[in-house]
């Protein structure tokens, strides 16, 4: 049984969707880590820009998540 839509992480409804989309399966959580490291340097910005620094350091992803997710050493 299936948890209910609203009781799921972000990062499993993006893992569900590329699953859905047809993505290769070793590259779903890759491909979610990224998405959702998109998004969080976008809270991030969003944040910093309002003048809220120390929580925007909270939300910024790690660098060598979003470089793994990207495949900057790839």
């Amino acid at each position: 049984m299936s948890e209910p839509e609203e009781e799921k992480t972000a990062w499993q409804r993006a893992v569900d969707l590329f699953q859905e989309a047809g993505l290769r399966p070793d590259l779903v959580p890759t491909y979610a880590d990224a998405l959702l490291a998109l998004r969080d340097t976008e809270i991030a910005s969003k944040l910093r820009q309002a003048g809220h620094e120390q929580a925007a350091a909270l939300v910024q992803p790690d660098p060598d998540l979003v470089d793994a997710a990207w495949g900057e050493d790839r």
